[in-house]
């Protein structure tokens, strides 16, 4: 995380090894996190991101993928 209140918003990248499955799962999981941060961009103070993918991350639903991600921002904003 590298927070710039010069830029106009969050800019997210994401890291996901092919540790974590095939292509098709790693560009599933890329959607997911792109669309959760999306949903909660207002939470998310200016800035570079990088988000790193473990293995686990692709046997998660989508409720804990948000709830991971929830905890994440939280992490974030307080900091």
């Amino acid at each position: 995380m590298l927070t710039d209140s010069s830029l106009p918003g969050a800019h997210v990248g994401y890291a996901i090894g092919r540790n974590v499955g095939g292509a098709v799962l790693r560009n599933r999981i890329r959607r997911q996190l792109r669309s959760l941060l999306e949903a909660k961009s207002d939470r998310i103070p200016a800035g570079w991101y990088l988000v790193g993918v473990q293995p686990r991350v692709g046997a998660m639903s989508w409720t804990e993928l948000g709830a991971t991600v929830d905890q994440l921002l939280a992490k974030v904003v307080s900091s």
